[in-house]
């Protein structure tokens, strides 16, 4: 029996030594890191994201049918600056919704004919329009103290598929979570609350590439589990020019 006692502290020194490899390999993944990797599979120039001050994206909306709702151009500016004009094709029906330097204001025409309306938008609904814009043009970078945080909520699932998800938290109200692929850490899904307290999800089914940064090409678009359209990206321009004035309150 006392030959076989080596062979046992032995065994155990090892099945100890092999526990405590595998669980050092294996430490548990900090937001830093997910996000580090995340913004790494955006691109292989890291640093080049960081010099996009300015962003300008053409998109349509369509039904389930594919039948075309309405085109969107969101234009963006560092530090927060967010301009969203939408079309609806059926009846051009058009309006817009703006932060600027010190305000919000949203207008809208009933159709072509129609003189614009013009209106400020409430103070919080400007504060959270800021943060989306900084949210937009930060490429998942963790917000700066004291604008918001990020926090890593572990692993997740969409659609079968495994994700890390990240929530990010903003002094605004404005929220949003980020599930990226547990392996290749490229952005699966969106997911925000929306005023009437449903969840909507944004999936990417497809991306582009434009001066090497990795962009959404097609989403699709689902409420509370519903699918409800599909997004299709046709023109993404990095550092546009842009026109003096365009994020000031209208004057017509």
């Amino acid at each position: 029996m006392a030959l076989f006692r080596p062979f046992s502290a032995l065994l155990a020194t090892l099945l100890l030594a092999g526990s405590v490899a595998a669980s050092a390999e294996e430490k548990p993944l900090t937001v830093e890191t997910v996000v580090a990797k995340a913004r790494a599979a955006l691109t292989s120039d890291v640093a080049a994201l960081d010099k996009v001050k300015s962003l300008r994206m053409e998109f349509a909306a369509a039904d389930l049918q594919g039948k075309e709702l309405n085109a969107t151009t969101l234009t963006l500016a560092a530090p927060g600056y967010r301009l969203q004009k939408t079309i609806e094709r059926n009846r051009n029906f058009e309006s817009i919704v703006c932060s600027g330097r010190l305000e919000g204001w949203t207008t809208r025409r009933l159709d072509a004919l129609s003189a614009r309306e013009i209106r400020s938008v409430p103070y919080e609904e400007f504060k959270k329009l800021q943060d989306m814009g900084r949210d937009d043009l930060a490429f998942f970078a963790i917000p700066a103290p004291g604008v918001g945080t990020a926090t890593y909520k572990g692993l997740a699932e969409v659609d079968g598929r495994k994700t890390h998800a990240v929530e990010y938290a903003y002094a605004s109200g404005f929220r949003l979570t980020r599930h990226f692929d547990a392996e290749t850490f490229a952005l699966v899904a969106s997911d925000q609350p929306t005023p009437k307290g449903e969840l909507q999800r944004q999936k990417v089914e497809s991306l582009t590439k434009v001066d090497g940064i990795a962009f959404p090409s097609k989403e699709t678009i689902s409420v509370d589990g519903k699918k409800s359209g599909e997004v299709s990206y046709d023109r993404i321009q990095l550092n546009p020019d842009i026109p003096a004035g365009l994020f000031d309150f209208p004057s017509f």
